[in-house]
């Protein structure tokens, strides 16, 4: 059917048909200005159920406002009537139903007059109505004929090709009580969040996540106890969740958000946390496409997505290990962890007032690493214990300290082996060296 413009003349005879083209017009006017202006731009702004109804098998619409497919906006009963309760059988089980309205189609007519078995396929079916005249004081009532939309609840399997529909809701079954069940976790096609309480809950959790692990992140950095690279990767995670808090709870605080919007922004968050999981290495997981017609498998998985990537332990590549003075010269570390001794990478970082080069080299013969029960007779015997190796510089996963020198303990003696049974290190070290500091640290692979 034609949309062209009506050419208005002196003289014209009105027929019906100059003002149905005149809307025709319109209409394209707009659904063309506004079609790039918000993809998808239909759906539900609001939707609720009747659960009065569900419960004697009924699945029926209380109150609904949005935009079907076709660009036909609706509001439910404030402008159109609800359309009829929808008798669901105990047969029908794992089933969308929909809210469909017949198509514009070409050589149809798109209103009748009165309600009728022959009115199946208008979209508009007449309705007497007293319309007031909003000029003040001028003007009486009138009697009009409106077009009231010819909605209709349909099943899924029913033939549909004449109808522009919305998925409703997805019925599970109906009980031998006659209670109709259906999916909590389906979302119907939404133009706004914040008429699906299910997107509202994604969003939430998603700002709580991020929250938590910002909070988590800044308590840790305020802690420590660490300077320069040791914690990039901390401060570069704490900027990510700094980012984010802040977006989503501006997402939160919206008026209208839509679907595609809000998984923009989360599948763009778990994309820049993956750079931080070891367990993904540091990519990011392909995530589902964004589909209008299936919210729930488009945020389902992104929703776990980001779970997994919040919730993973934090777990530092460079553990230190807190050295304590016994005696005089006598040092003994406790490791946290003895998966540590088989796989970590342990360094002994030295200050003292002297030059770099003394401590490189006469530290190593001065010192004794071993077992706390090995390293007096190691010391009186003067038998060799762990062997250490001076480092060019200070390994790039653990923090830099101005002035130490750097010592990497050798892992593949016997006495290194007998750590396992006490997970304490002890260091005995002899020698000149005036304001000793010592650091010991444990770096994972």
């Amino acid at each position: 059917m034609s949309r062209k413009r009506v050419i208005w003349s002196e003289g014209l005879f009105l027929r019906p048909q100059h003002f149905q083209q005149l809307e025709r017009s319109v209409e394209m006017l707009v659904e063309s200005r506004a079609a790039g202006l918000l993809a998808p731009g239909w759906g539900f702004t609001s939707l609720r159920l009747d659960d009065e109804a569900l419960k004697i098998g009924r699945l029926s619409i209380k109150a609904a406002r949005g935009v079907m497919p076709d660009g036909t906006p609706f509001s439910i009963p404030e402008e159109y009537a609800a359309p009829l309760a929808l008798e669901i059988g105990t047969e029908v089980k794992e089933t969308l139903v929909h809210l469909a309205l017949p198509l514009v189609r070409s050589g149809m007519p798109e209103f009748a007059v009165d309600a009728g078995p022959s009115t199946a396929l208008a979209r508009f079916v007449g309705q007497d109505l007293r319309v007031e005249d909003n000029v003040l004081g001028v003007g009486d009532p009138a009697d009009m004929k409106l077009g009231q939309l010819n909605l209709r609840l349909m099943l899924d399997d029913d033939p549909r090709s004449g109808f522009c529909s919305i998925a409703v809701a997805r019925i599970v079954e109906r009980r031998s009580t006659g209670q109709l069940i259906l999916d909590e976790s389906f979302i119907a096609p939404a133009l706004d969040c914040r008429g699906s309480s299910r997107l509202q809950d994604f969003l939430i959790e998603a700002r709580n996540l991020v929250r938590h692990r910002a909070d988590t992140l800044a308590a840790r950095l305020n802690q420590s106890q660490q300077k320069g690279v040791g914690e990039i990767g901390d401060f570069m995670m704490l900027q990510v969740a700094n980012r984010y808090d802040p977006w989503l709870t501006h997402l939160g605080e919206r008026e209208s958000l839509h679907p595609e919007a809000l998984y923009t922004v989360l599948v763009q968050a778990a994309g820049e946390f993956s750079t931080f999981s070891d367990r993904r290495r540091r990519r990011a997981r392909v995530q589902a496409i964004y589909r209008h017609e299936d919210l729930k498998n488009t945020f389902e998985p992104l929703m776990f997505d980001i779970r997994e990537l919040l919730t993973e332990v934090i777990n530092p590549n460079a553990v230190p290990i807190p050295l304590q003075e016994r005696a005089a010269g006598l040092y003994t570390g406790m490791v946290p962890d003895v998966d540590l001794l088989h796989n970590a990478q342990f360094v002994l970082c030295v200050n003292a007032d002297r030059p770099a080069e003394y401590v490189r080299g006469r530290f190593p013969p001065q010192v004794k690493i071993g077992p706390p029960d090995k390293i007096r007779d190691l010391v009186r015997l003067h038998l060799p214990g762990i062997d250490v190796e001076p480092l060019p510089m200070a390994p790039p996963r653990m923090p830099y300290y101005a002035g130490y020198t750097y010592f990497q303990l050798d892992r593949s003696g016997d006495l290194w082996k007998q750590l396992d049974v006490t997970k304490v290190i002890a260091l005995h070290i002899a020698g000149d060296f005036p304001g000793l500091q010592l650091e010991l640290w444990a770096l994972k692979p």
